[in-house]
């Protein structure tokens, strides 16, 4: 399930789809972007501020010796390097849970606005197992209801199934489900997707 597009071309925007919530709900989102701008100015500004010494220590080289000049920019080029990683390793401490934060409250928004949400997450849920015979769902009191009237479509692709049942679960939050079958168990809580989705931002970020 996509709550939004972390970064694109330097900013940070709704996915398509998501419902338009009020400005003040996206201040995480807003402080997340502004960080990232501050982050890529400073290294710009760093990258400016090194080349112009850099320059400087060339001329010097050519007074004082080309050996000594040399290790100086060399030097300079590794203390560029160490200050750039060391900002992006700070911006990924930052916007990592700002954007967590912000995609928690886009979802617990939408669950509110459109309760036949919890449908598509199961069902998301259950791709893995659509080959298993018997198939038993624990949810949230909250979602029990509207899934018990959706049981046919969840059961729609599943092609082998012979036992099926959704069971309340009081240790499971809104919005989440777990799913046993005679092959074994997925934990779907949102819990958990939260850290998948915190270990994908996290090598998203590695990347860049």
């Amino acid at each position: 399930m996509k709550f939004f597009s972390l970064i694109k071309e330097g900013q940070i925007h709704a996915a398509p789809g998501v419902k338009v919530i009020l400005k003040e709900e996206f201040s995480q989102l807003i402080e997340a972007e502004e960080i990232l701008k501050k982050a890529k100015h400073e290294v710009e500004e760093f990258k400016k501020q090194t080349h112009d010494e850099c320059e400087k220590l060339k001329e010097q080289a050519y007074e004082d010796g080309f050996q000594k000049g040399l290790e100086e920019l060399n030097e300079k080029i590794l203390l560029m390097d160490r200050e750039i990683k060391k900002i992006h390793e700070e911006v990924q401490k930052k916007i990592i849970p700002l954007s967590l934060q912000a995609a928690r409250k886009i979802l617990g928004e939408e669950l509110q606005l459109n309760p036949e949400r919890i449908v598509e997450i199961v069902s998301q849920a259950l791709k893995p197992v659509t080959q298993h015979r018997h198939i038993k769902i624990y949810v949230n009191k909250a979602d029990l209801e509207i899934l018990d009237e959706k049981k046919s479509k969840l059961k729609k692709n599943l092609e082998q199934v012979e036992t099926f049942s959704i069971q309340e679960r009081s240790d499971i939050e809104p919005g989440g489900c777990v799913i046993e079958t005679e092959g074994g168990i997925i934990n779907a809580q949102l819990e958990n997707q939260w850290r998948a989705l915190e270990a994908a931002f996290e090598a998203f970020l590695k990347k860049r």
